[in-house]
């Protein structure tokens, strides 16, 4: 009774503010009509967490004394031409653990007889305008109508993580691993980039499955979330892969692993990469219940400070550098976020799932990016993500406003402008005495990695 038991609780939590809840399905999405959309099809996420039915254009109420209906199409014979036998509208309720179930038509008067009904805050366009005609509202009406107590209630909920969901996100890692070590081995100087891709995409749809994000695959590391595909690998580089996948449920993985394209590193990335991997251990082992993510952000953020303080490139201390954010040319996003049932997990419903009540983002650049600041409690999946990046735009503008030059040896830094990125990322369960990276453990010590390099066990190479 794993979904209805999850609306209970919602209801329960809800006391007062308690009234009819609407699940709203997603629809399909068309890439230019609507009878060619993108497929897969994929559910909403709270939608899938409450309900578990991953099929377009339904929709579920639930009310306060335990009555449930779920909403959908009858299945048309036109259906069943193109598409093939489908279940039945009874079939797809008892999927969900619901009571009951009516053609979708009559949803509306449902609707009409509800004095308190609560909603989330809608992020698709599609979803706006289903309950535009639903409510008989205006789009700005539909956006300001939702629930905060409803949209509280499900953070606190979904966001700490059942033994069977870290399960669930354990799976994708397990693809995941594979996939990265993979990726080491065919590695070399002149491989086409699309090639790497291509692996990957065989991998996860041999298996039915999708990402959980579009993967990052560059060896222009410097550029946080490029997703330009056009080019080969160059010797002397580093690989840059930040890629995960997700179950048919919805859980997701979420890692970052860099490495020499040429198979060993130089002395420059290889000072690099200690540093950043010093800094995700450093953070890994500041996690624990109670301890705030801004913290850990900072723990992390303080150490590559230091360590290139080390190196040459920063100057003073470290503790005052971060202080004034001048770590962030390097570092210039947060540490991780909450992650399970999305990659991102909930950040449709903004800052409530990052920070508590009452809490805004900093002002300051780099800490304005950390997407996670609340304190941690037992349960919660976290990405840990620290990097190094020579941004030469963001470097050649810090520099010709004499930006924290009590901080960064510029001339220094210039002869890294080419240098690329590096970022070193783990999924993180949060335990009741610390914390433990979650799957199979994916190389990322130097000579780990530069052996892995030299192992020949990808598939069809």
């Amino acid at each position: 009774m794993t979904y209805r038991a999850r609306r209970e609780v919602l209801h329960r939590s809800l006391g007062v503010d308690d009234g009819v809840i609407l699940w709203m399905g997603a629809t399909l999405q068309p890439r230019n009509y609507p009878d060619n959309p993108y497929m897969p099809f994929r559910q909403d996420s709270h939608f899938l967490y409450y309900v578990g039915i991953s099929v377009p254009n339904v929709a579920v109420l639930s009310f306060p004394d335990g009555k449930e209906i779920l909403f959908g199409h009858p299945i048309a014979m036109d259906t069943i031409v193109w598409e093939g036998p489908q279940p039945s509208l009874e079939e797809r309720a008892q999927e969900g653990e619901l009571s009951s179930w009516e053609d979708i038509r009559a949803l509306q008067g449902y609707l009409a007889k509800v004095d308190n009904l609560l909603y989330l805050p809608p992020y698709l366009g599609s979803t706006t305008l289903r309950l535009c005609s639903l409510l008989e509202r205006t789009p700005e009406q539909v956006r300001h109508g939702f629930s905060e107590a409803l949209a509280q209630a499900v953070v606190a909920q979904r966001s700490c993580k059942t033994e069977a969901e870290v399960e669930a996100i354990e799976e994708a890692l397990a693809l995941t691993s594979e996939m990265f070590h993979e990726a080491m081995a065919m590695t070399q100087p002149g491989l086409p980039v699309p090639s790497l891709l291509g692996h990957f995409y065989k991998r996860v749809r041999e298996k039915l499955w999708d990402f959980s994000f579009t993967p990052i695959v560059t060896h222009h590391g410097e550029t946080l979330h490029t997703h330009d595909y056009d080019d080969s690998l160059e010797s002397g580089r580093l690989l840059l892969v930040d890629m995960g996948v997700e179950t048919p449920s919805g859980y997701a993985s979420d890692i970052t692993r860099t490495w020499p394209i040429d198979g060993e590193f130089t002395i420059r990335q290889r000072d690099i990469y200690n540093v950043v991997l010093q800094s995700q251990l450093d953070a890994i082992g500041a996690i624990r219940p109670g301890v705030t993510y801004r913290d850990v952000h900072l723990v992390a953020a303080q150490t590559i400070a230091q360590g290139l303080i080390d190196l040459g490139l920063m100057q003073g201390n470290a503790q005052d550098a971060v202080a004034e954010g001048a770590h962030a040319l390097f570092f210039p996003h947060g540490v991780g976020h909450m992650m399970g049932g999305d990659v991102h997990d909930m950040e449709d419903l903004g800052d409530r799932v990052g920070y508590v009540s009452g809490e805004s983002r900093s002002s300051q650049f780099g800490l304005n990016f950390l997407r996670l600041s609340r304190p941690l409690e037992t349960g919660y999946v976290v990405t840990v993500e620290p990097g190094i990046y020579f941004i030469p735009a963001l470097v050649d503008m810090w520099h010709s406003e004499h930006r924290l030059a009590s901080f960064i040896r510029y001339d220094v830094v210039a002869s890294y402008l080419s240098f690329g990125g590096i970022r070193i990322e783990d999924d993180v369960l949060v335990t009741p005495g610390g914390a433990r990276v979650l799957g199979l453990p994916i190389v990322k010590e130097v000579e780990d990695v530069e052996t892995m390099m030299n192992v020949d066990h990808a598939p069809g190479l």
